[in-house]
């Protein structure tokens, strides 16, 4: 089992590790942009994953759906939903915020939540709802948030629908360890962040940054959570901000770790679609690994309703204070404070089972990896021995039924007609929305113009080819 998370080199000397505690802690992740912020939050969350420590990150940038992929650009990576984007497994809607948050503790799985195709007024309803249903949940196991941008949700000067997910996050932050949940506020200006949010992170990865603003808010939080540092300390740090490499920071815990070192991040474990392209440089083509058993199950719970808002006691009008609902019979009390007890030993063993269950889900990806390189050897010699096969064709498929429809339909139906003569006449979804590289609206409106031509036909999330 995981003890610690492995996140790189301490510069001098020595591994930088972080307790597996971190999932109920707060951490302010600050570099400017190409300096290895979202490397090393993903760095932390790959960590969380081996460790079966479940996560959700609010990804307004679209990046976080690489951790689906190898570093080659091939299947693998960990097994999280990825809820909107392009890469959706499941699509996002604005007013879900809710469900959604009681899906993922109900599901206990790890997911990335893909803001990045909503404008901004929806990023911000939805991060609202989403914090503030965390807040009325006990997870089973403890939660990280990952929040990206962090500065549009919390503003220095909140207008508008920001005042509202200000006030959600800022609870997360500060009350959320007392429910089960940690979370990382991630952005390129330190400055930006309203400040009593900040200061309320209990430690700081800071990489590079070169914006004057910025260094006096650094100084700021050092007045506030590190006010007993050593002088000398606080000059090093601030001098160096803006010469730091990329992948190389500060990591500053005054009073949860007591640590202050200089560290250099390791490389991700997983695709990072963010990297800074060159000139010539040809992207990489990317398949996401199927968690197809994930998304059916995470489907099946937000098909239900919606829990109803939780109403607040009322309120004795005279006195203004609650009613007395606590019994006074000692007998009753007694077994009251067993009951408590029970409960209490039960959510330990349902937590302990969980973080068991994180930790076989990790092997088994790890044996995936190393099984990946056989199996695709073997799956391109079916393929070669099918494809000189008496008769032609897969699974018994005719290609060339289908050519006169593919010329008619065009050539996103033709795809998707190859897609699925490949895969023996069927397949789900979402595999081949990948294999075909299609955006979600786009799959919608291929499967469409198939569907009405009669070429296909939908069983659930199950597409399969008719002859025509």
């Amino acid at each position: 089992m995981k003890k610690q998370l492995e996140l790189g080199t301490i510069v001098g000397g020595g591994k930088f590790t972080l307790p597996l505690d971190l999932v109920t802690r707060t951490l302010a992740l600050i570099a400017m942009r190409g300096a290895g912020k979202t490397i090393a939050a993903t760095d932390i969350a790959e960590e969380m994953c081996e460790a079966g420590l479940p996560w959700c990150a609010l990804d307004p940038v679209g990046v976080w759906w690489g951790l689906r992929v190898n570093p080659d650009g091939s299947p693998g990576g960990y097994p999280i939903v990825i809820i909107g984007g392009e890469h959706a497994d499941l699509p996002l809607e604005r007013t879900a915020g809710i469900k959604i948050a009681d899906a993922i503790i109900q599901e206990n799985i790890s997911c990335v939540i893909d803001l990045s195709s909503e404008s901004k007024k929806a990023w911000r309803q939805f991060v609202a709802d989403f914090c503030d249903r965390l807040m009325e949940l006990r997870p089973a196991v403890p939660r990280h948030i990952f929040i990206e941008e962090a500065p549009e949700f919390v503003p220095q000067k909140p207008m508008g629908e920001q005042r509202r997910s200000l006030a959600a996050v800022d609870r997360l932050i500060r009350l959320g360890r007392n429910r089960g949940y940690g979370a990382t506020l991630i952005s390129q200006r330190m400055a930006t962040i309203q400040k009593d949010v900040l200061t309320q992170c209990e430690s700081l990865l800071a990489l590079r940054s070169i914006g004057s603003p910025d260094r006096r808010a650094a100084q700021e939080w050092i007045g506030e959570c590190a006010r007993n540092a050593e002088p000398k300390k606080a000059e090093k740090f601030l001098a160096s901000l803006t010469g730091l490499p990329d992948g190389q920071g500060w990591f500053w815990s005054p009073q949860w770790l007591k640590r202050f070192d200089q560290v250099k991040l390791r490389l991700r474990k997983t695709y990072h679609p963010g990297e800074t392209r060159l000139v010539g440089q040809a992207p990489k083509q990317v398949a996401l690994s199927d968690v197809h058993d994930f998304v059916e199950r995470f489907s099946a719970v937000l098909a239900k309703p919606a829990p109803a808002s939780r109403q607040e006691p009322k309120r004795n009008k005279i006195a203004g204070q609650m009613p007395a609902v606590m019994p006074t019979d000692p007998q009753v009390m007694e077994e009251l404070t067993a009951a408590k007890q029970e409960s209490a030993r039960l959510r330990a063993q349902v937590a302990e089972k969980y973080r068991e269950l994180g930790q076989a889900s990790s092997v088994l990806m790890a044996v995936r990896k190393v099984m990946e390189p056989q199996y695709r050897m073997l799956q391109q010699l079916f393929g070669e021995l099918e494809a000189h096969a008496p008769g032609g064709g897969v699974a018994g498929i005719d290609p060339t039924v289908f050519e006169v429809w593919k010329k008619k339909l065009g050539a996103g139906p033709g795809k998707y007609i190859d897609a699925l003569i490949e895969k023996g006449g069927e397949g789900t979804r979402v595999q081949l929305k990948t294999l075909c590289g299609f955006s979600r609206r786009y799959d919608r409106d291929v499967v469409s113009k198939l569907t009405v031509n009669g070429l296909i036909e939908k069983d659930g999330n199950l597409v399969r080819l008719r002859l025509p």
